[in-house]
């Protein structure tokens, strides 16, 4: 689970619920509920060994997001075909020097276990996140498990410059580690991450593209090196479309030249 979660949270720029890493902005406004659908389904014929992807295909993953009266993400529900595979819920412990975001997330799947992560946040006293730890804990583990950490952040005000990431093995080595410097437009909004591995110089980047109204209509993810097909430059699309609140309400996903159904959403107001 550890690795899995770790491996997740250096490739996502989108949802993050408690990371020095930038993530696009999820949720604006006063909400109370948000319902999720996932699109591209894996179909398995009777008398073939391999299956089929249709795109665009609804593929029974929907994403239940609930909000408290001050909007803020409390719960959130991931069912398919109809049936709740887990919860999570969100917490957010702040004192004068740290902030505490917890995910607890209970996997009905297998009997109700529960999965901790929390991301410990440490401020300064204008409240810039200089340092987080990510922590991680099983259901039968007697001890969470640091599996992430940031730090040697850089600031220009409050506009977040660079910092480096490391990768935690369950020993406590260091994995691995990353540079990650930020790039700002001149109306100050994030329009470039770019990420070096410290020990192999391999590099990635991550490109915010802005509409009119100031919302990302699409981010670009070269992918990191070692993920490349010999010859070949694999470019991740991920476009947005958005209600008039400035929430976004699809996601698509570029493939092969063609833009892809990725996911639709659906956002109660209070």
């Amino acid at each position: 689970m550890k690795k899995f979660v770790a491996y997740i949270f250096l490739l996502l720029p989108c949802f993050a619920f408690g990371q020095l890493f930038p993530n696009v902005p999820d949720f604006r406004g006063n909400i109370k509920k948000v319902v999720e659908k996932r699109y591209g389904k894996e179909l398995v014929p009777s008398r073939k060994d391999s299956g089929i992807y249709k795109p665009g295909v609804y593929s029974g993953w929907k994403y239940t997001y609930l909000f408290d009266k001050k909007s803020k993400l409390s719960k959130r529900i991931n069912t398919f075909q109809g049936k709740i595979e887990t919860e999570c819920d969100y917490k957010t412990t702040k004192t004068s020097s740290s902030i505490m975001k917890t995910e607890i997330t209970r996997d009905h799947t297998s009997g109700g276990k529960e999965s901790t992560v929390e991301y410990e946040n440490f401020i300064d006293a204008s409240g810039r996140i200089l340092k987080v730890n990510s922590w991680s804990k099983n259901s039968t583990a007697s001890e969470k498990e640091l599996f992430l950490l940031e730090d040697n952040a850089i600031y220009n005000q409050k506009k977040l410059l660079s910092f480096i990431r490391h990768s935690v093995e369950p020993n406590g080595t260091v994995a691995s580690e990353e540079e990650c410097k930020l790039e700002y437009n001149s109306s100050g909004r994030l329009i470039r991450i770019d990420r070096k591995d410290i020990s192999s110089g391999f590099n990635t980047s991550i490109q915010y593209h802005f509409n009119t109204k100031g919302f990302v209509d699409h981010y670009s993810i070269d992918l990191l090196t070692e993920m490349q097909e010999y010859g070949k430059t694999q470019i991740l699309d991920v476009y947005f479309k958005y209600d008039r609140r400035g929430n976004w309400t699809k996601m698509y996903r570029k493939s092969a030249k063609k833009i892809q159904l990725e996911a639709r959403r659906k956002i109660y107001y209070r």
